[in-house]
């Protein structure tokens, strides 16, 4: 039986499935770590989306294959969210290795690095993840792009996330940003719907975030 939706990501991508299973809605997920995305290993062929090398996501990918019969199971016909570009726990760090900071970060101290500079970083280290997702979207009856909620304050993080979602935008993809609907007077999330990692949310919060996502109409093809 096809799901009602399909989720593809990293980590972040496992509180979004609970969150659906919470609201009954019918879902199938590939997930695998954010430093193998970090690492491009990954690709759009032939037969569609597959993870190259990592192989928790293969074993993923092909029971999935097998249980909706078809190769490309991100074109059978579904919605698609994916967390897929943003991984920012390995694209930020090194940035600020040397305590540069990128010229929109609040904190106001450190030495401070362009935005220009930040913009041509993020373009270097995510033009595959941009790339494989334009012909993710080419191929899924819709795809939205899902940035992580803010879960901390820690220098460079909001600013490469609003860069990532900028870049995403301008190549054509839908993006949604969960922020403003979650927390519409800023901050971060709460602790109750932030696991004990303090990184990622819970499935109460990825509940939420679909819940905003249909009430925006963006879990439909």
């Amino acid at each position: 039986m096809k799901p009602e939706l399909l989720i593809l990501g990293d980590s972040h991508a496992i509180a979004l499935k609970g969150g659906a299973e919470m609201l009954g809605i019918g879902v199938e997920a590939l997930h695998f770590s954010g430093s193998q995305w970090h690492d491009g290993n990954f690709a759009y062929g032939e037969n569609g989306f597959e993870p190259r090398g990592v192989r928790a996501g293969l074993v993923q990918l092909q029971a999935l294959r097998d249980k909706l019969g078809v190769q490309d199971v991100f074109a059978c016909g579904v919605p698609v969210i994916s967390t897929m570009g943003f991984h920012l726990g390995r694209l930020v760090p090194p940035f600020g290795w040397a305590g540069h900071l990128v010229a929109a970060d609040p904190s106001g101290a450190g030495l401070v690095a362009s935005m220009a500079l930040a913009e041509d970083y993020v373009a270097h280290y995510r033009a595959r993840h941009f790339r494989v997702a334009r012909r993710l979207g080419r191929a899924a009856a819709r795809l939205v792009i899902v940035a992580p909620p803010p879960a901390f304050e820690r220098p460079n993080y909001d600013a490469f996330r609003a860069i990532v979602m900028r870049q995403m935008a301008a190549a054509g993809l839908t993006v949604y940003d969960p922020a403003p609907d979650l927390l519409p007077e800023g901050g971060t999330l709460p602790a109750e719907l932030l696991m004990p990692d303090g990184v990622h949310a819970t499935a109460e919060c990825g509940a939420k975030v679909l819940a905003a996502m249909r009430d925006r109409g963006l879990l439909t093809a």
